[in-house]
């Protein structure tokens, strides 16, 4: 079925219906519902109101400043938004309920995405109770997508810290991006909560997008590893401690000690402060009970990272009324052998802190 601009429509999976404002293509339309937000509708979930032609059926009229005024008021609950909102240059992994008007609930399809110039070389591992293995490999062009799968909501787990392996390349004269090997990470709890979705425009369907590598990033990372030319130009009391192969001394183990669970890469361990990670039940404590064992956690954490000679922490400690964030910074500033910053955005928004250990004893 065809909609026009002006046609006054029914929700078939909803209560209510609006006027069709804009059409993107043959599948897609604008909806202005009657709080006067604008809201991009699948054509197969909408019938004309007032028989199939829709006779009768009049455009709906505002009083001018009325949608203006609303959405000052609040967001649109789904927008495919404008310049400001396209998708960060990277690749992702969205994940698409097969139930669009009840996204909360049901399986899941997985697709990669590459919004990028660049063709992206990739190889996905699921982390399935503490093991990787290997789920997908190949090439994805730029500006595509690819489909990985289906999963019921009780398998996320496995996805909630895949590792993804990306090379980047690009005919012609380009910038070269360092290859990326990055952890895939987000709350489980996500996939229930109604505002994890939202309209995607490369699948053209609601979904839940986590970022994976970003060419921001790459780019802010240094151009080459310059790792074997250090050691090639060292003297011999600089090169003490390494193998007599040139490789690096064995570091010590960390694995089964007490950031072993916080573990996501080599030397680089990820601790969240959220009350829930840290215990089971917290009936009985207070707010200073609970902040006071998120911060010995941290202390805890920051001693470990030292003895285990850790080469950086990530902490998650949220949003909220950022009380835990500010006692964390507070924390960080009385150490001296540390820096400290904002973690990725593209990755934990403004929900995490990187720390990171610069003066390791010898």
């Amino acid at each position: 079925m065809k909609f026009r601009a002006g046609d006054k429509v029914m929700f078939l999976n909803e209560t209510g219906g609006g006027v069709v404002t804009r059409v993107i293509d043959e599948q897609i339309v604008h909806v202005a519902v009657e709080d006067g937000f604008e809201i991009p509708y699948s054509v197969g979930d909408l019938i004309r109101a007032g028989g199939p032609e829709g006779e009768g059926a009049q455009p709906q009229r505002q009083k001018p400043g009325t949608a203006d005024e609303n959405n000052r008021k609040t967001s649109p609950l789904l927008t495919t938004g404008g310049p400001a909102e396209q998708p960060e240059s990277g690749i992702s992994l969205a994940m698409v309920p097969r139930d669009q008007a009840d996204p909360l609930s049901g399986s899941m399809d997985f697709y990669l995405l590459n919004t990028t110039a660049y063709h992206a070389l990739f190889g996905l591992f699921l982390n399935k109770g503490g093991k990787y293995s290997g789920l997908e490999s190949g090439s994805l062009a730029p500006g595509n997508k690819l489909h990985l799968g289906k999963a019921d909501r009780t398998e996320i787990g496995d996805w909630a810290h895949a590792l993804l392996q990306v090379v980047f390349f690009r005919e012609g004269k380009a910038e070269v991006l360092p290859p990326a090997s990055e952890h895939i990470v987000f709350k489980q709890v996500r996939v229930y909560k109604e505002e994890s979705f939202a309209f995607h425009r490369l699948l053209q369907q609601k979904a839940m997008v986590v970022n994976a590598v970003t060419t921001a990033e790459l780019g802010h990372k240094s151009k080459a590893n310059t790792e074997s030319h250090l050691v090639a130009g060292m003297t011999d009391s600089e090169n003490t401690g390494r193998g007599l192969q040139g490789g690096l001394a064995e570091q010590p183990t960390w694995a089964s000690g007490f950031l072993g669970r916080h573990k996501v890469d080599e030397n680089v361990a990820e601790v969240d402060l959220h009350i829930s990670s840290l215990t089971d039940n917290i009936r009985g404590l207070s707010n200073t009970d609970m902040l006071t064992m998120q911060l010995d956690y941290a202390r805890e954490s920051l001693r470990q990272a030292r003895k285990d000679k850790v080469r950086k922490l990530i902490f998650i400690h949220g949003v909220g009324n950022g009380t835990l964030k500010n006692e964390l910074l507070g924390l960080l500033r009385q150490r001296q052998d540390i820096e400290f910053y904002d973690a990725s955005y593209a990755r934990y928004g403004t929900g995490a802190t990187e720390v990171v250990f610069y003066r390791h004893p010898r």
